[in-house]
């Protein structure tokens, strides 16, 4: 095409290019404090020349400006910050529990057992120890045993309350892990579902993909938060979602994740698998893994260690006392229960409940005798654990040094977590945010090069009225 219709096709084609610029740049400016959306561009390229002459320019694409490297670092950083965060909230209810049992007025881990004023564990086994000691004092005192009684009850219940608030964390972790499971499949539907649109949008004169590339985008590092996943772009704008190096999302098709559940001692865990085959999925970050490692790992740990706690205290305490005499001369009596020997089942021997006097303090029996009351007071000084280089009292510190010191690791690699995700953030909000003062100048640009088109359609026009007025 050449001559004025050419001219004036010129400058309808800069009209319209320099139109939909103005439209993208409104479009970033309107967005600019919109959660996810990345900055648009108009992509301008020179229309095909004719006879050797120029034709114009048209807009090829609307893109997004996206560094793929980014977005893949910023997943990979949500999987390692999800798993964190989720042992972070899991640990503090933990912490919870054991900072109970140190006693209100305890100061550090290593002399909860001189605090007797506390509810927990720490103080009821202080009492304990301390109410047999009374008892030695007055071996032959009713009031003393009835004490020792009580104390002992209070232990056993004490014991089964840590074990069932422990239990009942690992409860609600499961019910977690159950809740996430049927968030990522929302999360898998919903991406499954914008990627079956993207390609007709892009491609098929639907108009600019981009709001639903964000969106897709936006939930696949929602999904990178609970699950560890690897994406893949594909020439058509649709993204393969991998976990495993198994398929999650191809185009439209959905795999769903599942579950399996296993019963692991007295409860029921779920695992993660693909629900279409149930082949087993191997977790290595994201909230997930984080539910995974503190139900299955940490918690059974420290319930193993209470269980250890309770035998040695029922086996040792049966030892000594069995081998004493009671007030009324009765000899091997067992304090606790023999078949009650984890922090679950550890209770008071029913035939001390019934009758106190079957208490024992004297290695003889004569009534004034305190041997077995000593014994049983010193049983708190008796290295019994770890080959036998540790007491109770250490044994427990341990214990509880270790919940904290593990909820302090975790707690300080989140903080330094946070910060390299921050940075990682920052860096991408760099290259698809929006800066309202670039887009402004972009505003000017296109709007003068819209007036320039409109002037060359101007001179056009006067040029064909000139023509036409000639003949």
């Amino acid at each position: 095409m050449s001559g004025l219709l050419g001219a004036i096709e010129i400058g309808r084609s800069a009209l319209r290019a320099q139109q939909i610029g103005i439209s993208v740049t409104g479009d970033n400016i309107a967005n600019v404090n919109t959660p996810g959306f990345s900055r648009r561009q108009a992509k301008l390229v020179t229309s095909e020349p004719a006879a050797g002459l120029g034709t114009g320019v048209k807009v090829t694409d609307v893109s997004r400006a996206r560094d793929q490297l980014l977005d893949s670092q910023v997943r990979f950083q949500n999987g390692l910050f999800g798993r964190l965060e989720t042992m972070q909230k899991a640990f503090a209810t933990i912490e919870g529990i054991f900072s109970e049992l140190a006693g209100s007025s305890a100061n550090e881990a290593g002399a909860v057992f001189s605090q007797s004023s506390g509810v927990g564990l720490s103080g009821s086994l202080s009492r304990f120890f301390n109410a047999f000691q009374d008892l030695a004092n007055n071996p032959e005192s009713g009031s003393a045993r009835a004490v020792i009684r009580e104390e002992g009850q209070l232990l056993a219940r004490t014991f089964l309350r840590l074990d069932d608030q422990l239990k009942n964390a690992r409860t609600d972790l499961e019910s977690e892990f159950q809740r996430q499971v049927d968030q990522a499949n929302a999360l898998l539907d919903e991406i499954g579902s914008l990627n079956a649109r993207v390609p007709s949008e892009r491609f098929g004169g639907g108009g600019s993909s981009a709001p639903l590339e964000d969106r897709r985008d936006s939930l696949i590092e929602e999904l990178s938060k609970l699950v560890d996943i690897s994406t893949r772009e594909q020439e058509d704008g649709t993204v393969t979602v991998y976990q495993s190096g198994r398929i999650l999302v191809d185009h439209a098709a959905v795999s769903s994740l599942g579950r399996r559940v296993e019963v692991e001692g007295d409860a029921a865990v779920s695992r993660l698998t693909l629900s279409s085959t149930g082949e087993a999925l191997t977790l290595s970050s994201g909230s997930l893994k984080g539910i995974e490692e503190v139900r299955d790992t940490r918690i059974p740990d420290y319930l193993s260690a209470l269980d250890s706690l309770a035998s040695t205290l029922v086996s040792e305490v049966n030892k000594k006392h069995s081998a004493g005499y009671g007030l009324n001369g009765v000899s091997g009596t067992d304090f606790f229960d023999a078949a009650g020997t984890t922090a679950r089942t550890i209770q008071v021997n029913s035939a001390i409940l019934d009758n106190t006097d079957l208490i024992a303090a004297s290695s003889d029996g004569s009534k004034g005798n305190n041997r077995v009351a000593l014994q049983l007071s010193d049983l708190r000084l008796s290295r019994l654990f770890s080959g036998g280089t540790k007491t109770m009292e250490e044994f427990y510190s341990d214990l509880v040094g270790e919940v904290g010191s593990q909820a302090k690791a975790t707690f300080s690699s989140l903080e330094s977590q946070r910060v390299i995700s921050e940075q990682l953030n920052n860096r991408r909000e760099n290259v698809r945010g929006v800066s309202v003062n670039e887009e402004a100048a972009n505003l000017i640009l296109f709007q003068r090069a819209y007036q320039a088109a409109a002037r060359i359609v101007t001179i056009v026009d006067e040029m064909f009225q000139s023509v036409l007025a000639m003949g």
